[in-house]
């Protein structure tokens, strides 16, 4: 746990608060502060918690546009049916989704079912017991992490670049933070290795999916020591820091060696 809080500590950073995840989030917060689900990230204390409101954000976001063109199209304008989906399907656009089974999920925070209202059946939304979605949605919320979890982490809700992929684990890349996060299979972090560190000369960070795919394996390995020459051989990580790292951790299993005796 120490190496991934010391490359944390070291890495050079960008401005956090002067981030587009973070002023997203800070203009947009007050959406979900009457959800008690998402109650946990009303008060983020991590850039991949911001992430992940920043995601329930986009996703009520998406459910307010989706209302309002559900509502015009089926209530005030004149259009038939078919006039009407044609209509919605073009102000959503421009907007993010999960594909799931050839559907478009565009309110995550619901479960499917109700998201195949809001992707091709609108007009129940406007029934009962549908309508009340539009004001009083709150108790209709899900984990939507543990529900969409890799789908969710890799589409256009997020700004992540997927470096890896199998049934247990999703590894992406965050440009703007400069991390690389595990993510398992509950949609929960596992572990996230922030690059580029203060001692490196120059922070290159073009052809990073290449560059970060040795990384990426030696941890899934559980390979110290690949990883560390991983980050070193890719300009990922100074090789000044990982000799502070390595020496820090001999002198921690020294000590503990030394009280065993």
């Amino acid at each position: 746990m120490k190496f991934y809080d010391t490359l944390a500590k070291y890495q050079i950073k960008k401005g956090f608060r002067n981030s587009e995840e973070y002023l997203f989030y800070n203009q947009n917060r007050h959406l979900f502060f009457n959800i008690e689900q998402y109650r946990f990230l009303q008060n983020p204390t991590n850039e991949f918690d911001i992430i992940r409101a920043n995601i329930i954000i986009r996703s009520i976001l998406n459910k307010k546009d989706l209302e309002e063109a559900i509502t015009f199209a089926y209530g005030s304008s004149k259009m038939n049916t078919e006039e009407a989906q044609a209509y919605i399907y073009e102000k959503m656009t421009n907007h993010p989704y999960i594909l799931e089974n050839k559907t478009k999920i565009f309110v995550p925070i619901f479960p499917k079912a109700i998201n195949l209202l809001y992707y091709r059946d609108f007009g129940k939304l406007l029934k009962a017991p549908y309508s009340k979605l539009f004001t009083d949605y709150s108790t209709s919320c899900i984990d939507i992490f543990e529900t969409y979890n890799f789908s969710l982490y890799s589409s256009l809700f997020t700004k992540f670049v997927t470096i890896h992929q199998d049934d247990d684990v999703l590894v992406v890349y965050h440009y703007d933070f400069r991390t690389l996060y595990f993510i398992n299979n509950q949609g929960r972090l596992d572990a996230r290795i922030a690059l580029f560190d203060k001692y490196l000369k120059k922070v290159v960070d073009n052809h990073i999916v290449q560059r970060t795919e040795g990384v990426v394996k030696a941890y899934l390995n559980d390979d110290r020591e690949g990883v560390y020459q991983e980050l070193i051989k890719n300009n990922l990580i100074s090789s000044k820091l990982i000799y502070k790292i390595k020496h820090n951790e001999y002198k921690f299993h020294h000590k503990k060696e030394s009280k065993l005796i």
